[in-house]
């Protein structure tokens, strides 16, 4: 896939804000069970990461303190390594995407939900979080059953327009998307911030504006 539609991709979403009134697809889009061929996309070092994934999965649950378990069960299905359901693909549409991160120095925190966009069809999808202080941006592949990859990279507050993938390796990002339970999904990302061993974002679909409504 042309590295360069990046960019355009990710236009649209990012203008659309928070103020979206696109109703949001209630049906699940079956993914292709064999890959797209992401992994001749992705970088040797993110390609690396996404095959570690599994064993950062243990050693970030591994690292949460005793004090911090009773939170981290509460989470139920989204951060047990083991909960991807069959159909993972991210219909397109707005999502509400809480970031949650543990293991290493950062314990467990739990952060307020911002917003996110899937934009596109079955073949082509992006993935653009519009609200917020980290802002990652960029592509979902099929791979199986289970998981689809997403590669992109970060984009400053500042920035209208997310970089190209593969140009600044201090700028990408990588990680798996699966579908946890009935419309839930989770982002793990390969890397994660503030000294964490993990970063996961919960993704939930917005529901859709109902016509003539006003927010309260």
């Amino acid at each position: 896939m042309n590295r360069a539609l990046l960019t355009l991709a990710l236009i649209g979403p990012l203008t659309a804000g928070c103020a979206t009134t696109r109703a949001h697809t209630s049906v699940v889009v079956e993914a292709a069970v064999q890959s797209s061929g992401w992994e001749s996309v992705a970088t040797p070092a993110d390609l690396e990461r996404i095959n570690a994934l599994p064993e950062r999965w243990a050693k970030a649950r591994a690292a949460v303190p005793k004090r911090f378990a009773g939170k981290l069960a509460a989470e139920g299905p989204l951060v047990q390594p083991d909960a991807a359901l069959d159909l993972p693909a991210l219909p397109p549409g707005p999502y509400r995407c809480r970031l949650i991160r543990f293991g290493g120095r950062a314990p467990f925190t739990s952060f307020a939900p911002d917003i996110c966009y899937v934009e596109g069809d079955t073949k082509s999808l992006s993935f653009t979080k519009q609200t917020g202080t980290i802002l990652p941006g960029g592509w979902l592949y099929a791979d199986t059953g289970k998981r689809q990859i997403f590669l992109g990279t970060f984009r400053n507050g500042s920035e209208k327009i997310a970089p190209s993938y593969g140009h600044d390796s201090a700028r990408d990002v990588a990680g798996v998307i699966e579908r946890v339970a009935p419309f839930r999904w989770r982002l793990a990302l390969t890397q994660a911030g503030k000294g964490a061993l993990l970063d996961v974002y919960e993704l939930v679909p917005m529901p859709p504006s109902v016509p003539g409504s006003s927010a309260r």
